[in-house]
């Protein structure tokens, strides 16, 4: 379970919009601006809330709304292949070449 979400938004009325429809359901939930990295206008930041608790149907309401929920969870990695138990041979032959040819 988690404990806050976060929801993009490029357009500061669509983030208001969207603060006051949760408001409306009694969702606490926080706006803030967030740069990214290397952005050089500040009019391009984003527009970010914050929503605490488990809201039901979140990221359809987002994306209603205008935004987008921002996954923040772990993301599943998948384990790596066996390793070989010996090296592998790439020409022909058993032995190995002589030292100084």
């Amino acid at each position: 379970m988690r404990d806050a979400s976060a929801i993009h938004f490029d357009e500061r009325d669509d983030a208001e919009a969207f603060v006051e429809m949760l408001a409306e359901r009694r969702v606490t939930a926080h706006l803030h601006r967030e740069e990214f990295a290397g952005e050089d206008d500040a009019e391009d930041a984003a527009w970010i809330v914050e929503v605490a608790g488990e809201v039901e149907d979140l990221a359809s309401l987002a994306e209603e709304a205008g935004g987008w929920l921002i996954d923040a969870g772990p993301t599943a990695i998948s384990p790596a292949p066996p390793l070989p138990e010996a090296p592998k041979r790439l020409k022909r032959g058993s032995s190995p070449r002589p030292a100084g040819r």
